[in-house]
Formats: structure tokens, C-alpha cells, sequence
């Protein structure tokens, strides 16, 4: 019997799921995996524009790789990889300049709570500053790990998007670790 592991850490039988219509297949996902891969792009910068068009790309091209019965065994970070990539070369067009930078991502997308003093506001605010200035000065790969790690893809997942090997991503997310304790402690 073939298994594999949903993003969820449950199994579902791969005959199953190859049994299933590729739409019914890709609406489960999407319905999923639709706002942790929006928030990803926009933490790598996205605009909300270029995450939606990027989502939106990733679930048109799992759709053809379901129908094709591409392989199924790591698709949690198969789309996004493919996220990843869509936004890569957007980014290289020379026609597609809208991304915007970390801190306007993050500030556009969380609402103030007008239940909170406008003084634990100010320190919340001070707060994120101060963690998305030290998440960028990351080196690039471990900032792409803690990225990932917090969209919730496992090591083994982001490993495979990042083309590296797991043991690689927990020294990098580690050494991503203890420099942001330092940065911010």
C-alpha cells in the first residue's frame, strides 16, 4: 500500500488520492494551503498583487501536474517551490517591478486592534521593526528557511524546495536561530 504524508502529518493512501479528480485533488489543497503560501510571498517580499498572481499559478500548475500524475510524494513543498520560483522569475522580468519590502508586507497586512493601548501599540510596533530589520540581515538562505519553517513546511519540506539536504536546513535555521537571540537580545 502506498502512503505518503499530508502537510497535515496524517497519511492518506496514494491510490486514493491518485483516484480522486485532479480538481477535487487541487481544491483540497488550495483550501489548505491558499493563505500560508500568500503570507510566505509577501514575506519574501511580494506585493499582495504579485502573491496573489504567484498563488494563483502555483494551483493552476499543480492542477496540471495532478493531471499528468506528476509525482505526489512531497506536494506541501512541491507548490511551494514552485511559488517560490514563479516569484523568482517574475522578479527577473524586466516588465514586473512591484515588490515592496518586508516591513510594508507586514504593515499593510495587520489591522491595529483598537482595543489595545496606543502604548503597548507603539512597543508592538517597535518590536516587529526590530525582528523583521534582524530577519533581514540574515543571509539569504537562512532567512529563506525561518521564512518557510514559519509558513509550516518541515525540514524535510524545506528541504526540498531549497534543493538542499535536511541536515542542512537545521544548521541553517539553528544558525538563524541564535543570530536573531543575538540581534534582538
Amino acid at each position: 500500500m502506498d502512503l505518503y504524508l499530508m502537510a497535515d502529518g496524517q497519511t492518506a493512501n496514494l491510490a486514493k488520492a491518485a483516484a480522486d479528480p485532479p480538481h477535487d485533488e487541487t481544491l483540497r489543497w488550495f483550501d489548505e494551503l491558499r493563505d500560508p503560501l500568500r503570507r510566505y510571498l509577501m514575506c519574501a517580499g511580494a506585493s499582495q498583487s504579485d502573491a496573489d498572481d504567484a498563488v494563483q499559478e502555483s494551483f493552476l500548475r499543480l492542477h496540471q501536474h495532478l493531471e499528468k500524475r506528476g509525482d505526489r510524494s512531497n506536494l506541501y513543498g512541491w507548490l511551494f517551490q514552485v511559488a517560490r520560483n514563479y516569484l523568482r522569475d517574475e522578479r527577473k522580468s524586466a516588465h514586473r517591478k512591484r515588490t515592496m519590502p518586508l516591513e510594508s508586507a507586514r504593515e499593510s497586512e495587520v489591522p491595529a486592534d483598537p482595543h489595545v493601548s496606543a502604548e503597548h501599540s507603539v512597543l508592538d510596533n517597535e518590536r516587529t521593526r526590530r525582528l523583521h530589520q534582524a530577519i533581514g540581515k540574515l543571509p539569504e538562505q537562512q532567512r529563506e528557511c525561518m521564512l518557510l519553517r514559519a509558513s509550516g513546511l518541515r525540514y524535510r519540506e524545506i528541504a526540498g524546495v531549497l534543493g538542499i539536504n535536511t541536515s542542512s536546513v537545521g544548521a541553517l535555521v539553528h544558525r538563524a536561530v541564535a543570530r536573531l537571540t543575538e540581534e534582538l537580545g
